[in-house]
C-alpha cells in the first residue's frame, strides 16, 4: 500500500497543477472591433466596448511618461505611443486574438489590421515600446534591434522603462506624506 501512496500523490499534484493552469488561460477569442465603441488608455493597452485588451509581448510608455530626445529635451512619449496605438488600431479589419488574461483581467491580445500583420510589433519597431523579456528571450527582439540601431522613437534620448517607471510612481503616492 505504501508503494502507491508517492505515485498517487505526484498524479495528484499534477492534476492539480493542470486544473490551475486550464483556469488561468481563457480559450482563444477573436474580437472584431465592428460597432464598438474603441478606447485606448496608453501604448498596449485598450477597450473595445466592454472587453479590456493589452498588447501581448510589449510594455509601453505610461501616458504620462516623458522621455528625453537625443538633446536632452524631454518629449511626451506616452503620449505619442497611445497615439500610434489608435491609429494603428482604428485601420479598417481589425481583429484581436487572446490566449490568456494578466493580472488585472485584460486579454493578452495579438491584433492586426489590413495594414499591419502585428500592431505590438509595429509599436516595438517605431520604438514607442520595448519587447517583453521572459527568461532571457525577447517577444520582439528583432523589432527592437531596427529601432536601437536606427534610434527611433525612446531609442533616440533617455528613458525610464515603462516597469520601472511605473514602480517610481508607486513609490512617489507610497512616501507622500499627506499635508497637515
Amino acid at each position: 500500500w505504501s508503494r502507491y501512496i508517492r505515485p498517487i500523490a505526484l498524479l495528484a499534484v499534477m492534476l492539480i497543477c493542470l486544473w490551475y493552469f486550464d483556469r488561468q488561460s481563457a480559450p482563444p477569442r477573436t474580437t472584431k472591433i465592428e460597432s464598438k465603441k474603441l478606447l485606448v488608455m496608453d501604448g498596449d493597452s485598450f477597450a473595445i466596448g466592454d472587453d479590456r485588451f493589452r498588447l501581448k509581448g510589449i510594455d509601453a510608455p505610461e501616458l504620462h511618461q516623458n522621455c528625453k530626445d537625443a538633446q536632452g529635451q524631454n518629449w511626451a512619449c506616452g503620449k505619442e505611443a497611445r497615439g500610434a496605438l489608435l491609429q494603428a488600431l482604428s485601420e479598417p479589419g481589425l481583429s484581436c486574438i487572446s490566449e490568456a488574461t494578466d493580472r488585472y483581467q485584460r486579454a493578452l491580445a495579438t491584433c492586426n489590421t489590413i495594414r499591419s500583420v502585428d500592431i505590438a510589433a509595429d509599436q516595438v519597431r517605431a520604438g514607442l515600446a520595448v519587447s517583453d523579456d521572459f527568461y532571457g528571450i525577447r517577444t520582439y527582439g528583432d523589432e527592437e534591434d531596427v529601432a536601437i540601431q536606427e534610434k527611433r522613437g525612446i531609442w533616440r534620448g533617455e528613458f525610464m522603462r515603462p516597469s520601472e517607471w511605473r514602480a517610481a510612481q508607486l513609490t512617489l503616492r507610497t512616501n507622500t506624506v499627506p499635508a497637515e
